[in-house]
């Protein structure tokens, strides 16, 4: 049995049987563009907020590297263990590093052949796949939710009708944008409202990033059991619309979400709105196994 040689040998040196042709060697310059990766650039993560998780830096500077054109369209991306030794990070970190470039359209990837980058921009469309707490929960992780007004309110009784609060309760809203984690353009305009026995958290609120829902279980220690959600199909009014960079009138999914603890106690409600053209809801259901 002939012994294997390995890629890359000169081909001088490549030892010959006697009557046998030359042996194919490749170099790296023969390989197609789209098979190759550039040199990797050592890499330092210096994110100025400790709340970033290593991941999502991990992808802020890949998505860099992919928008300056270190990693051209058709270039494959370093290997998940090659990231490893660039970002000093774990194989999890990497791939969901990867998983995020994926969702948000810079690259695509296939079991056995790597990652490649289909696009130097982030894609238009936000998917939702939701199918528990824990999904919602990383949902506003890998989002990015920028708040731009803050008021501590009274419910009126229109407004507490919709909370399904007593008129006159002290509240605490929050107004703001989302964004995909990798992108400057918001998919969503999001109302959320408090009750104001959170209040002491209010600092660290404005200044979380994740989940604010998560924030408040771990500062007030309670646990938010079960979360009710309505979703309604709507118009965007003018104001509305402008905010997030569409056409006044749009069609978009208005959805609320309601998260209540285990005695039933309601301790938070956002109200979303999401363009249509940004914005697609997945969900799975299973059949339940008869005994």
């Amino acid at each position: 049995m002939m012994s294997r040689l390995p890629f890359f040998r000169d081909p001088e040196s490549a030892p010959r049987q006697a009557g046998s042709r030359p042996l194919l060697c490749l170099k790296p310059s023969d390989l197609p563009t789209r098979m190759r990766s550039p040199a990797m650039p050592p890499r330092r993560l210096t994110a100025n907020d400790p709340s970033i998780p290593l991941y999502q830096q991990v992808a802020d500077s890949l998505r860099g590297d992919i928008e300056n054109g270190f990693y051209a369209v058709g270039s494959s991306l370093p290997t998940e263990n090659q990231l490893c030794d660039q970002f000093d990070i774990s194989r999890h970190t990497a791939r969901d590093a990867l998983r995020l470039l994926e969702q948000a359209g810079f690259v695509s990837r296939r079991r056995g052949a790597g990652t490649y980058v289909e696009s130097n921009r982030p894609k238009a469309k936000y998917v939702q796949m939701l199918s528990s707490i824990d999904d919602l929960f990383r949902y506003a992780h890998e989002t990015r939710f920028e708040i731009e007004d803050v008021r501590r309110l009274k419910a009126s009784q229109a407004l507490a009708d919709f909370l399904i609060c007593e008129p006159g309760a002290p509240l605490i809203r929050l107004r703001g944008r989302r964004f995909q984690a990798l992108s400057s353009r918001p998919f969503s305009l999001t109302e959320l409202y408090l009750a104001r026995r959170f209040d002491s958290a209010l600092d660290a609120i404005v200044d979380h990033r994740g989940p604010i829902c998560a924030l408040i279980e771990e500062h007030f220690k309670i646990r938010i059991a079960r979360i009710g959600q309505d979703i309604q199909a709507v118009n965007l009014m003018k104001a509305e619309a402008e905010q997030l960079d569409v056409k006044d009138g749009a069609a978009a999914l208005k959805v609320v979400r309601r998260y209540y603890e285990d005695d039933g106690s309601l301790i938070e409600v956002s109200s979303n709105l999401y363009p249509g053209t940004r914005f697609t809801y997945t969900s799975w259901l299973d059949r339940e196994e008869k005994a």
